[in-house]
């Protein structure tokens, strides 16, 4: 790391912001120990390598602000200082288990009456389910509702066994007492050891449970003896069992854990409250720093980048005081847990689990998510930017806002992922995707490109998506009701001036449902078209059969044949030109565009040949001798598909009807972007078609040869 201008040298607050408002950004290695930087607005600076050690940035504005190398934490003299204190507190909880026990040793072995040593055993009863429950539950509200029943039982029995009124609240303060000062030692002492390794170091830890330990021994001896003696050092192992797992990460103790870091911390850096958006700590040194946020508000750590930081185990998260209520910002709800501070650390999760993870805001730039589990995990304004997410599994992911530039997908899994407009999925490497996690039957996982011999092509996986965003699916259940179809979709254009009868790019059978997609200009709310056409459709289809059902003696099987024809004029109103697959219209009869209508899956082909033959013959003669002839060309596919044995009728049929849209759009005088945009949709159907043909196809060798031709003569090549 090069060195700064201002290398080694002291600089104060005051100095600091002076020269940053004159201009100055660089201020690498300065030493700004101490300096209370509150408030101030130092975004885009460069304190890499500078000693903030006991810098206060509260509420500070440090958007990309440079701290890589930085030293932050306490100064050293701070350090002892803090280690009494924490010495202190475990003396206090040393003496304090002591003092309690004794009470207990007293009515056990002091020669009392033998309701007093029936309260005793009452008293240590108690206190061995108390210090169990937390042993074994955590420092939890479960954990204390056992020991506050252990603390009611072990008084209740003290009160049956005394003897006089006095006498049984005196016995039942003691044994309450005992307990809870038990338990309240044992807690006190955890939280010593747990802040003492946060702070000053293991051996800082075994010195505060050593010092309590002997603090309890010492009243021990001094009181009654060996019994209470007994009693503290039961409390003092449940301490150094507690202390053990917060230092293992078990979210049981997470609370004495953020207490513990609350004392680590005192004195130390301090961002509570700042805005680190964009900023980087690789490589710096946080021990003893606190980003915890304020009463009110929260410390902003979108994006923050924490490559190689150190000690982010020791760094103080979440609210001020232990008991505030805890509400997370962007980008800190990672750092909470112990595998996501690897995860932000290392930037290596190849082959972990992080399913359902919130891992809003992070910055995982460039990391390696190998096979990485984030099925259900919450990705929404994450950098994943340039990560290598080979074989991921993304299903079901989060993903409003995400960075996934330059990121390379092949192989993962995308099923259900929620993405948006606001999602960047700019140069993309990728080969092939799926969309199923588990695959069905025949071990299909919906792969994309469908071929296993084809990969992506640079920029094919944005545009596969792309248009996935442009569009909204609308399934309508048991057929189609033409009525209840028109004035829905008369709504959404009402609503939507924007979408046209040409933004309806296809429809899909569904078993007897219809997946109706339609094409809406980006940023148009997708939920308010789905809401407009649920509510006009679903009250005009429960008015019509209402209807239904007043007329349905009347009403045989030519009234069935009328809706069809009715919804065939409606849709021939709106120049729906452009479907390539039939419509279920209710009568167990599928509408396949223009004048053809397919009945089951029984498709006289030469019916739907001849209307193609006819439309063919009304294309215009070429204007020059040396035009290519499209009555010629169209002819030669319409005469491939018909001889192409590998497809089959449902497939002929659909591959005929786009060739029947192309001869369509030819009869049409002054050509406009509407008809190239038909030219082009169903030239696209059969280039489609072809790709899963072998290479002895005459359809693929047609279109092949043929296409380009076409596209040309409509000017969009």
């Amino acid at each position: 790391m090069s060195q700064g201008k201002y290398q080694g040298k002291h600089l104060s607050a005051t100095e600091v912001t002076r020269l940053y408002a004159a201009g100055e950004r660089d201020f690498r290695g300065a030493v700004l120990r101490r300096g209370d930087f509150r408030g101030v607005d130092l975004s885009g600076a460069d304190f890499s390598g500078a000693d903030i050690r006991s810098a206060r940035f509260v509420d500070a504005t440090l958007r990309g602000v440079n701290f890589s190398h930085a030293r932050a934490g306490l100064q050293q003299r701070w350090i002892f200082g803090q280690f009494l204190l924490i010495v202190l507190i475990a003396a206090l909880a040393g003496f304090l288990q002591g003092y309690f026990s004794e009470w207990i040793a007293y009515y056990l072995f002091s020669g009392g009456s033998r309701s007093l040593r029936i309260a005793g055993i009452a008293g240590v009863v108690g206190i061995a389910v108390s210090l169990f429950a937390i042993a074994r539950q955590g420092f939890t509200l479960r954990a204390l509702g056992s020991v506050a029943v252990a603390v009611a039982v072990a008084v209740a029995v003290a009160v049956a066994v005394a003897g006089a009124v006095a006498g049984a609240v005196a016995v039942a303060g003691a044994v309450a007492g005992a307990v809870a000062g038990a338990v309240a030692g044992a807690v006190a002492v955890a939280v010593a050891g747990a802040g003492a390794v946060a702070g000053a170091g293991a051996v800082a830890g075994a010195v505060a449970v050593a010092v309590a330990v002997a603090g309890a021994g010492a009243v021990a001896v001094a009181g009654a003896g060996a019994g209470s003696g007994a009693v503290a050092v039961a409390s003092l192992l449940t301490s150094i069992y507690i202390i053990r797992q917060i230092h293992r990460g078990n979210p049981k103790f997470e609370n004495l854990r953020i207490i513990g870091l609350a004392l680590a911390t005192l004195g130390g850096t301090t961002f509570s409250g700042a805005d680190l958006t964009e900023a980087t700590f690789a490589c710096a040194k946080l021990k003893h720093t606190s980003l915890a946020n304020p009463r009110q508000g929260c410390t902003r750590l979108t994006h923050v980048r924490w490559h190689q930081a150190n000690d982010l185990d020791f760094v103080r998260l979440g609210a001020t005081h232990f008991w505030q209520y805890h509400h997370d910002d962007v980008g800190t709800s990672a750092l909470q847990d112990r595998r996501g501070r690897k995860l932000l650390t290392t930037l290596n999760g190849v082959d972990q689990n992080f399913a359902g993870a919130d891992l809003r805001g992070v910055n995982l730039k460039g990391a390696q998510l190998r096979r990485v589990d984030l099925k259900g995990a919450n990705l929404n304004g994450a950098t994943l930017a340039e990560a290598e997410l080979q074989g991921a599994n993304l299903a079901g992911a989060q993903c409003i806002g995400t960075d996934f530039n330059a990121a390379q997908l092949t192989g993962a899994c995308l099923e259900a992922w929620n993405i948006d407009s606001t999602t960047l999925l700019n140069n993309i490497d990728c080969q092939y995707v799926f969309l199923s996690e588990q695959p069905d039957g025949r071990g299909d996982r919906e792969r994309r490109p469908h071929n296993p011999d084809k990969d992506f092509q640079p920029g094919d996986f944005e545009k596969f998506f792309k248009d996935m965003l442009d569009t909204v699916q609308l399934l309508i259940r048991n057929g189609v009701n033409p009525d209840s179809f028109k004035a829905a979709f008369q709504s959404i254009i009402e609503a939507h001036p924007d979408i046209t009868a040409d933004s309806i790019q296809g429809f899909e059978r569904k078993g007897d449902d219809v997946l109706v997609t339609i094409q809406v200009p980006e940023g148009t709310s997708k939920a308010d078209i789905e809401r407009t056409w649920d509510e006009v459709y679903e009250a005009r289809l429960a008015a019509a059969t209402a209807v239904a059902q007043l007329e349905a003696e009347k009403r045989r099987g030519d009234d069935l044949k009328d809706v069809s024809l009715g919804f065939s004029r409606f849709l021939s109103s709106f120049q729906i030109n452009n479907m390539n697959n039939p419509i279920n219209t209710g009568d167990g009869s599928f509408y396949a565009g223009g004048d053809v209508t397919l009945s089951g899956s029984t498709l006289n082909l030469g019916q739907i040949s001849g209307q193609v033959t006819n439309q063919i013959n009304q294309i215009p003669a070429p204007a020059a001798p040396d035009q290519p002839n499209l009555r010629d060309i169209l002819t030669q596919l319409q005469t491939a598909v018909e001889a192409e044995s590998e497809l089959s009728d449902d497939e002929k049929a659909e591959a005929l009807q786009a060739v029947a849209r192309i001869a369509t759009a030819a009869t049409d005088p002054s050509p406009s972007a509407k008809t190239q945009g038909i030219v082009k949709r169903a030239s696209a159907t059969l280039k489609g078609m072809t790709e899963t043909l072998t290479d002895a196809s005459k359809l693929a060798d047609a279109c092949t040869k043929l296409l380009p031709l076409v596209l040309s003569l409509f000017a969009l090549v």
